[in-house]
């Protein structure tokens, strides 16, 4: 082969991973390799292909370097357009292996005509590491009904886009602290993000399970903004011209968090609320925020619950820290059991028997981990421990009534003459 064809393709193929590099670990191997065609462009292919699965497998990410390799490498004739900016530009949207140098050591004919590439290729070798074990998630871009949203008197919102992208936000932002999930960049491509826009008319569980299947995730959560209110009311006292204003956001989100391995529906709610905003220079983000916080903890509950790792003098380790867990919460201690809980009807497992078994208040707590001080237990907890023993699930604080004092009477005055 010519010395011309030869430098056409000592080139450098810089190639993302789909996985997010914070997960991994990249080492290169120098490794060499071999491929045989009908013709060169064929047998570099060959080779290239060869190398990349030496090192790291056939797996799905190197089936997806391969397929970019078929598509991207052409004749010799328009080699100079192909092998530039727009070639490793697509490779690094597609691809979940790389290749970062090869140089061609030898090119010749065989006895039966073929031709024979011999590379040494410089592949990265991709390792997973602890933290690309945890469940995969995708929020997929929430549905916004726009003829119930009403702002201060006003029907519906200039930019639905960025009211989406607001609440989605909230959402990857939450999961993201719960360090329990890998939250998957919906930066996805073109196919993808068509499907996804098709996914918003739709309501079929298999269609958002195909999404799911699409992104490798395991957990995908969809979700409706039914309506978002602002409004201002007013109070007008009875004895006097005075008038008291308030404002008041209301919100009514629905969601569900789809399982994609079984394609069943793992858990569905609602989120209400009704705040007041007087004080909130920013509502929209503030009720998106309250929204997220209110719609993870019970997704967080579904999905993870909150296990006890450890007992020592009295307290409880928790497998789980964040936003979600605050100093003073009271949670219910349970002992988890092997006793199942079927459905009559369908023979599926509904889940395990829990029994209650004491009290606990949170008296630390950072991102990774928290700890509870028991305050109540039928008997000593740290007997015969071992994790996976004992879960905790939140106890609604009941607030003791306190005697009112001259400003709550005022304003129960107040309230009572309006």
């Amino acid at each position: 082969m010519m010395l011309k064809k030869l430098n056409f393709f000592l080139i450098v193929l810089p190639l993302l991973f789909i996985v997010n590099l914070s997960f991994a670990e990249i080492s290169y191997v120098e490794i060499e390799s071999k491929g045989k065609a009908e013709n060169y462009e064929i047998a570099l292919k060959k080779a290239l292909k060869e190398a990349i699965t030496k090192v790291n497998g056939v797996t799905l990410k190197t089936e997806s370097v391969l397929e970019t390799i078929d598509k991207s490498l052409i004749t010799e004739d328009s080699a100079e357009s192909t092998l530039g900016r727009d070639l490793q530009e697509k490779i690094s949207e597609k691809s979940a292996g790389s290749i970062k140098s090869f140089e061609i050591l030898k090119e010749y004919e065989d006895a039966n005509g073929l031709q024979v590439v011999e590379i040494r290729a410089t592949v990265a070798k991709y390792v997973l590491s602890k933290t690309a074990n945890r469940k995969r998630m995708a929020i997929v871009p929430f549905r916004i009904n726009l003829n119930e949203i009403f702002i201060f008197g006003k029907t519906g919102f200039d930019d639905a886009d960025n009211l989406r992208k607001y609440l989605n936000q909230e959402f990857t932002n939450y999961f993201v602290q719960t360090r329990k999930f890998t939250i998957l960049d919906r930066e996805f491509d073109k196919e993808i993000g068509a499907e996804l826009t098709n996914l918003e008319n739709s309501e079929k569980i298999e269609d958002q399970v195909k999404i799911g299947q699409k992104l490798f995730a395991d957990y995908i959560i969809v979700g409706r903004l039914d309506f978002l209110v602002l409004k201002e009311i007013e109070k007008k006292f009875l004895t006097s011209e005075k008038i008291l204003k308030k404002k008041i956001g209301s919100l009514n989100f629905s969601y569900r968090i789809i399982d994609v391995p079984t394609g069943q529906i793992k858990y569905s709610s609602k989120v209400n609320l009704e705040v007041d905003i007087k004080k909130q220079n920013q509502p929209i983000p503030y009720l998106f925020n309250l929204t997220a916080q209110n719609a993870g903890l019970e997704i967080m509950y579904a999905i993870y619950p909150i296990l006890v790792e450890k007992i020592e003098d009295d307290l409880l380790y928790l497998g789980q820290g964040g936003n979600q867990i605050k100093i003073d919460d009271i949670f219910t201690i349970y002992e988890r059991t092997d006793s199942k809980i079927k459905d009559t009807y369908t023979g599926e497992t509904l889940g395990n028997v829990e029994k209650v078994v004491g009290k606990a208040t949170i008296i630390d707590s950072n991102a990774k981990f928290s700890v509870a001080q028991i305050i109540e237990q039928k008997y000593d907890l740290s007997e015969d421990f071992k994790p996976r023993k004992y879960m905790v699930k939140p106890l609604k604080k009941v607030k003791k009534k306190k005697s009112s004092t001259k400003k709550e009477k005022k304003k129960k005055a107040i309230d009572e003459e309006w």
